[in-house]
């Protein structure tokens, strides 16, 4: 009995540790975060920024506005062909809560990781939501490291051994095929999902999505005639460096990376901290602030049936 009550201490005294020090992480990267916003923002002239933003013609604004629009919805339709091929059983209208829940979540952990906590919305086994999020997050980061490279490559052409990069998730396609037979990989394995065919679909699709954000930084900058091929290096680049887990959502480490990278093409410093935060705006936190409506509104339906099983997990 003693024992047994012992052992119980020790597990929930390391579960408070352990808690304690997530909070801390957590508020380590928070304040990373803040103090990298206030760097950036400290080189920005709001009335230099403002006269920028006036500028632009009306046009041009509402087709930044639209690419988000568009945005949203080619992910929509990428996490839909997801959920359907991971065999999970789930209305448009409820997998679009999860949908505008994943971006609510994506501001609370370090690196956007907390999207994960979306999957617990969903119905169905353990292993089919693991696997649905397992194939849209790696299938993202392939896409990323292949183009990663060329990016590089194209903006700084003097360190040619960075192509060496493209070749990661190239190796490490070829390494999980060639291990996919081991019975550790086999168990996470769904049976009727069609791995390679879901994998091209949603490489395709976060091509097309990425071709879309590119072109809202694109028209944001027309002012400055920097070439879409140029934009598209920068923002590869931008989207590599706000993947590190080192401040919320890539917050402040976007801004000062893009604000470095335009500044070679006459870009001031408002416009190259203004254009990244604009797209941020209208690409992520607009519809965080949705996720976080649907959130307070599944809480108030708590005792519905439909989302008993919601509370239980999360």
């Amino acid at each position: 009995m003693y024992c047994h009550v012992e052992s119980e201490l020790q597990e929930y005294s390391f579960s408070v540790k352990h808690r304690i020090k997530k909070t801390i992480f957590y508020f380590v990267k928070v304040c990373i975060s803040f103090g990298l916003i206030w760097f950036a923002l400290r080189r920005v002239d709001p009335e230099n920024l403002w006269n920028y933003v006036h500028s632009l013609p009306a046009h041009l604004i509402f087709l930044t506005v639209l690419g988000s629009a568009v945005n949203l919805i080619l992910q929509f339709i990428r996490f839909r062909l997801i959920i359907d091929e991971c065999q999970h059983q789930v209305s448009t209208p409820d997998l679009l809560k999860v949908f505008f829940l994943g971006f609510a979540f994506r501001l609370t952990i370090p690196g956007g990781h907390g999207e994960a906590a979306k999957m617990l919305f969903i119905q169905g086994g353990t292993r089919n939501r693991i696997t649905a999020y397992g194939l849209e997050k790696i299938t993202i980061s392939v896409v990323i490291l292949f183009l990663l490279g060329p990016a590089i490559v194209f903006l700084f052409p003097q360190h040619k051994a960075f192509l060496l990069v493209s070749l990661i998730p190239l190796v490490g396609i070829v390494l999980l095929y060639r291990l996919k037979g081991k019975p550790w990989i086999k168990k996470w394995q769904l049976v009727g999902t069609h791995y390679t065919n879901i994998a091209i679909k949603t490489a395709l699709l976060t091509v097309v999505i990425y071709g879309v954000f590119i072109s809202q930084y694109w028209i944001l900058l027309r002012l400055y005639s920097i070439d879409w091929l140029t934009v598209a290096a920068i923002c590869i680049l931008v989207m590599g460096a706000s993947a590190l887990p080192i401040s919320v959502s890539g917050l402040g480490i976007r801004e000062n990376t893009t604000a470095w990278l335009l500044a070679d093409y006459g870009v001031a410093p408002a416009i190259g901290v203004g254009v990244p935060l604009v797209v941020f705006v209208l690409n992520v936190v607009i519809p965080a602030l949705i996720g976080g409506v649907i959130l307070l509104t599944l809480k108030k339906k708590d005792q519905k049936p439909e989302y008993k099983f919601l509370l239980k997990e999360s």
